[in-house]
C-alpha cells in the first residue's frame, strides 16, 4: 500500500512538472509567429493571462493543463490538446469577408483620440499586475547586460501608475563588457525606467505624441470575419516628403467595446536615413531605431495589459571616449493579476532591474509561462554564468 501511495505521489509531482514547448508557424507560408497568444482551456485559474510566443514563435509551458487555444488577431484560433514535449502549431489566416475603409464624418485621428480616452478609463485601479520583465543592452552589436525578475505591478491610479515590487531578481555581465566600447560604459544599465512599463502602456504615450503631430495620415479600417466578428485597423503612415526621421505602425481596436487590443510604432524604413547626429550636452547622438508594441486582452471582462516590448538603438559620439552603437529592450510579460489588491505603502526605487543584483530561490525564468529566450540570448547567458 506505502508502495502504490508514493507511486501516485510521483507520478503526480511529474504531471504537476508538465513542460510543453513548440513553434508556432503560419500554415501556408511555414513563417514563425511571434507574439500569439496563448490560453489556458482547462487551468481553473480565472485571472491567469495564459502565455505567448517569442519574437521566434516559440512557446514554452508549465502546468497540469494540456488543452490550450493559440490565437492571434490574423489568424483563426486553434484549439490544442498538448500531449508531446515538442510541438508543431500551424495557424490559418482569417479570411475576411470585408476589409474597407470607413467613410465616416469622423476623421480617423480624431476617432483614435476617443478611442485611446476610453481605453484609459478601463483601467481598474487597486489592480495587481504579476510580470516577467527583462531588460536587455548591447554595445556594438554585443551583448553587454542581461537582467529579468518577476515584477509585481500595483495599480494606484487610473493612467496606470504604479508601486512596483521585485520579488525575484538577477542581473548578468559580460566579462568583457567595457573592452565592447572605446570608453566606460559599465553605467548602461538600461534606456528604460522599469517603474513605467505598465504606465507608459496604458496611457498610450507613443500613440499619443503620433497624435500631435502633422507629419502623419491615419486611415481607418474595418474587417469583419465570416463568423460575423469584426476588428478595426488604423493604420498610421508617416509624409513622404517629410525630412525628419518619423514612425509607422498600426492599431487593432475592438469595435463593440472601444478598447485598442493591440498597437504597434517603429521607425519608418522610408525615413531612416533623415535621421542625424544631433547634438546633447557634451555629446552627439543619433536615433536609428524604435519600437514599441503593446497589446491588451480581455479576461473576464477585465480590460489587461498582456505584453509590451520597447527598444531604441542609437549611436553616441563622445570626443575620445565614446563611438559605439547601443541597444536597450525591454520585454514586460504579465501572466497574472489580483483584483482589489492591498497597496504597498513602498516599493522598488531604482530605474533599472539590473540594479537590483540577483537573488533568487527558483529558476522562475523558466516557470510562470513567460516566453523563453531566443537562441542568441541563451546562448549569451550561458557563456557567463
Amino acid at each position: 500500500m506505502r508502495n502504490i501511495i508514493i507511486l501516485l505521489f510521483i507520478s503526480h509531482l511529474s504531471w504537476s512538472q508538465n513542460q510543453f514547448s513548440g513553434i508556432v508557424r503560419d500554415s501556408e507560408t511555414m513563417e514563425l509567429l511571434p507574439f500569439v497568444n496563448i490560453v489556458f482551456d482547462d487551468s481553473g485559474q480565472s485571472q491567469t493571462t495564459g502565455s505567448i510566443t517569442n519574437e521566434n514563435g516559440e512557446f514554452t509551458l508549465h502546468g497540469t493543463f494540456h488543452k490550450v487555444v493559440f490565437s492571434h488577431i490574423n489568424y483563426e484560433p486553434l484549439h490544442v490538446n498538448l500531449q508531446e514535449k515538442s510541438n508543431e502549431i500551424f495557424l490559418k489566416p482569417k479570411n475576411y469577408i470585408l476589409d474597407e475603409i470607413v467613410v465616416s464624418k469622423t476623421s480617423a485621428k480624431k476617432y483614435l483620440k476617443k478611442i485611446l480616452k476610453s481605453s484609459t478609463a478601463k483601467i481598474q485601479k487597486n489592480t495587481q499586475l504579476k510580470s516577467y520583465c527583462r531588460e536587455i543592452v548591447k554595445v556594438n552589436n554585443n551583448y553587454t547586460k542581461f537582467s529579468d525578475a518577476l515584477v509585481d505591478y500595483y495599480i494606484k491610479r487610473g493612467n496606470g501608475k504604479s508601486n512596483i515590487q521585485l520579488t525575484q531578481h538577477r542581473a548578468l555581465k559580460n566579462k568583457e563588457h567595457n573592452s565592447l566600447s572605446k570608453g566606460n560604459v559599465d553605467n548602461m544599465n538600461s534606456g528604460f525606467n522599469v517603474k513605467d512599463y505598465v504606465k507608459n502602456a496604458y496611457d498610450f504615450d507613443g500613440l499619443g505624441r503620433l497624435l500631435k503631430s502633422k507629419e502623419y495620415d491615419f486611415i481607418r479600417k474595418l474587417k469583419k470575419e465570416a463568423n460575423g466578428d469584426e476588428y478595426e485597423y488604423i493604420h498610421i503612415i508617416p509624409h513622404i516628403a517629410s525630412k525628419s526621421m518619423l514612425n509607422e505602425g498600426y492599431v487593432i481596436i475592438d469595435p463593440k467595446t472601444k478598447s485598442i487590443l493591440e498597437f504597434k510604432i517603429y521607425s519608418a524604413e522610408s525615413h531612416l536615413n533623415n535621421s542625424k547626429l544631433v547634438n546633447i550636452l557634451i555629446a552627439k547622438v543619433q536615433v536609428k531605431n524604435v519600437l514599441n508594441w503593446t497589446k491588451f486582452r480581455y479576461v473576464n471582462n477585465q480590460y489587461i495589459l498582456v505584453y509590451n516590448r520597447k527598444q531604441v538603438d542609437f549611436f553616441v559620439k563622445m570626443g575620445n571616449k565614446l563611438d559605439d552603437d547601443f541597444s536597450f529592450m525591454s520585454d514586460l510579460f504579465v501572466f497574472e493579476f489580483k483584483n482589489n489588491a492591498p497597496m504597498p505603502a513602498e516599493g522598488y526605487n531604482k530605474t533599472t532591474i539590473f540594479e537590483a543584483g540577483t537573488n533568487f530561490k527558483e529558476e522562475y525564468w523558466k516557470k510562470y509561462n513567460s516566453f523563453p529566450l531566443s537562441g542568441p540570448e541563451e546562448k549569451f547567458i550561458n557563456s557567463i554564468q
